[in-house]
């Protein structure tokens, strides 16, 4: 197919008067191989990227494939390889996290056999120089008697990038107290730390709990007691190898909900949202979404919460329900975070005035808040960015958003408009998006694609940003330069 050449201007006005121009380069569509395709961009540079893409989410326990090729600067295809994830007995492994280094990709991901009476997590190293593939290192492992009685791991990297940790907690045993297993790895896979601790807490099925790593290697566990109860609470836990701290986190009117770990200015600190715990208790699988009040900055070093704010009278917080951090951006004496509500269902699918015994997976994202602070927790501003949307089954991959600091501005890609969409905010000038305009099927009306959101990556230290949108069922590499 020809390569189709678009414009897409921004304007910016910048100290100089004049405008800044965005444009964008779209390559030769293409097809995904199955609706359950994942494509993701890797090693962003001024020459091309590589894509990883694999299956998602399938139930094929004999292979389960990494396919692996190389884009050059016109975004045309060259190099492929491929490799399978690795088996224990007959069972493939899921993925469960790609970590992008220099030059490799640490690609993790996890199995369990009940003949091999093992749950073990592995470890591939990909090399982007000769498109190769390390032999598995099983890095984790702890053992089963049953799949339903089978433990879990977490994975958790440092914000610097050259650490990860994994946190297994061990299959439930009714009766006993519950147990955890913690390994520290740099990103060449040499085990740094790592430790056992048995809690003061029941042994369960699960737990409500988010793991982080600061930059020092050091664990730290947000852990939420009594999740459903009103005598929910929150406990801070410090793990480095040979000992464990626990201290409170919540207090009266603040218990802490989804939170991310940041580095700010060389402090750790913690960033997310709260609820108050005043008007109702978290329910289980909630259809309308629990409850927010606002959002906070805890300060690791001093073990203080520095910074509480509730939602101002500007925001409609009856849709400010269930929000997760997908996003924190610190730059010189600010602090952007973007909250996004997520709702997962599902229900039968209707065939005509008939239940049909498959399911429809339903996921909404939104409303979402932006949140600024300064770098000593003082708010600057609490604005609301989008509404709700609900995505059915596979459009999934058109949900959420993407954010980027560019040109002194945050811009949000997303597909708010029912196409792909770029919003700025905080960059102090109008902006203007022309949407990319194609002829989907070399023929017929043009119209405006959909952008994958999570596919957008910047090329560090030039002014370029890759992403993936898609009409129907073809997709288009894209490459944005101003």
């Amino acid at each position: 197919m020809k390569r189709v050449i678009l414009t897409l201007a921004t304007c910016l006005t910048i100290g100089f008067g004049f405008a800044q121009v965005f444009t964008t380069e779209i390559s030769a569509h293409f097809s995904k191989e199955s609706e359950k395709d994942m494509y993701n961009i890797h090693f962003p540079s001024a020459y091309g990227f590589t894509t990883l893409h694999h299956l998602d989410n399938v139930m094929m326990d004999n292979t389960k494939a990494m396919v692996f090729t190389k884009y050059d600067q016109a975004m045309k295809a060259g190099e492929t390889m491929t490799f399978n994830l690795p088996k224990l007995g007959l069972r493939a492994s899921n993925l469960q996290e790609v970590i992008e280094i220099d030059g490799q990709l640490v690609v993790l991901s996890t199995v369990m056999d009940k003949k091999s009476a093992k749950h073990n997590l592995n470890a591939q190293i990909y090399s982007n120089e000769n498109m190769s593939v390390s032999e598995n290192k099983v890095i984790a492992s702890f053992l089963i008697e049953k799949y339903s009685k089978s433990g879990f791991y977490n994975i958790t990297i440092s914000p610097d990038n050259t650490k990860f940790a994994i946190v297994a907690n061990m299959p439930f045993i009714k009766k006993t107290q519950e147990k955890v297993m913690i390994w520290v790895y740099d990103m060449q896979l040499n085990l740094l730390w790592e430790q056992s601790q048995t809690f003061n807490y029941e042994s369960d099925r699960s737990y409500d709990e988010q793991i982080f790593l600061q930059n020092s290697g050091v664990v730290l566990m947000n852990k939420t007691i009594d999740a459903y109860k009103k005598t929910r609470s929150n406990k801070l836990l410090t793990f480095n190898g040979t000992s464990a701290i626990s201290i409170d986190f919540s207090q009266e009117g603040f218990l802490p909900m989804d939170t991310k770990l940041i580095n700010v200015n060389g402090q750790s600190m913690l960033i997310g949202f709260y609820w108050d715990g005043q008007k109702t208790v978290i329910k289980i699988n909630s259809k309308e979404g629990n409850d927010n009040n606002g959002a906070f900055l805890y300060d690791l070093g001093t073990q203080t919460l520095i910074s509480i704010h509730k939602w101002s009278d500007t925001l409609d917080a009856s849709e400010l329900k269930s929000l997760q951090a997908i996003d924190v951006k610190v730059k010189g004496d600010d602090i952007y975070m973007i909250g996004e509500k997520y709702l997962y269902d599902s229900e039968f699918r209707k065939t005509g005035n008939t239940m049909s015994t498959n399911l429809d997976y339903l996921y909404t994202y939104g409303s979402c808040v932006a949140v600024n602070f300064d770098t000593k927790g003082a708010l600057k501003s609490f604005t609301p960015l989008f509404n709700s949307k609900q995505y059915k089954n596979d459009a999934k991959e058109q949900g959420s958003m993407s954010a980027l600091i560019l040109e002194n501005g945050l811009r949000v890609f997303s597909n708010n408009d029912n196409y792909i969409t770029m919003s700025s905010f905080f960059g102090g000038n109008d902006v203007t998006f022309n949407r990319p305009s194609l002829r989907p099927y070399d023929s017929g009306a043009s119209t405006t694609p959909y952008i994958l959101p999570r596919t957008v990556t910047t090329v560090k230290d030039y002014a370029m940003v890759y992403y993936i949108t898609h009409y129907g069922d073809r997709y288009w590499f894209n490459k944005m330069t101003w």
